[in-house]
């Protein structure tokens, strides 16, 4: 009880509610009715100082799994810094200032926290643009969310012994289904993905 009135209560409970956000949206993604990549874009933050400037880059790293560890992290500090400072937090005015204070002060020190985090893992995320967009045309492939349609949709498929996900397309979305065979017949270079085609035989 302790834990969720700490959880729950200003300051953290700003952290509390975006990450619940976040387990919704990564729940919803697992289901195949998100896409990781629905947020394309990087995230490079600067601080910049009279005498010194420092650079957090998260790119190469989908936004949303950025976003997901900054506020991950974020909630991890700012819990245990109210656990163990709740005492100076003081009442009324005072108590939301310096609360507001302790937010700001977690999600940034959570920026070099979640850089150093995700160094290693950018390879995982590179590794579907370490082939040129013709490699995979008219390769089979695995159909991994629950449908697939002009706007949405994921496969899986096998190149050089190593399996990559990338986004796909089909004007038809009730015609795919998750684990079904299809072929990639196009790169669109716009709209970074490929249009498929039910496996014909």
């Amino acid at each position: 009880m302790e834990f969720l009135n700490t959880a729950f209560t200003f300051p953290t409970a700003v952290f509390s509610t975006l990450l619940l956000i976040v387990i919704l949206f990564w729940a919803i993604t697992l289901l195949g009715f998100a896409d990781i990549d629905m947020f394309e874009g990087d995230i490079d933050v600067d601080v910049e100082g009279d005498s010194s400037s420092f650079k957090f880059g998260f790119s190469e790293v989908p936004i949303t799994v950025s976003l997901s560890i900054v506020i991950m992290i974020s909630w991890l500090v700012c819990i245990y810094a109210h656990q163990f400072f709740s005492y100076l937090l003081g009442d009324g005015i005072v108590f939301y200032l310096l609360g507001l204070a302790m937010v700001i002060a977690s999600f940034i020190a959570a920026l070099p926290l979640t850089a150093a985090i995700l160094h290693p893992l950018k390879r995982f995320f590179n590794s579907k643009n370490t082939v040129t967009k013709n490699d995979l045309l008219g390769l089979e492939c695995v159909i991994a969310t629950s449908y697939v349609n002009e706007n949405f949709g994921q496969a899986r498929v096998m190149y050089e012994g190593a399996e990559q996900l990338i986004e796909v397309r089909h004007e038809n979305e009730n015609e795919l289904k998750a684990g079904d065979m299809v072929v990639l017949l196009e790169h669109l270079e716009e709209k970074h993905c490929y249009t498929v085609a039910a496996k014909p035989w």
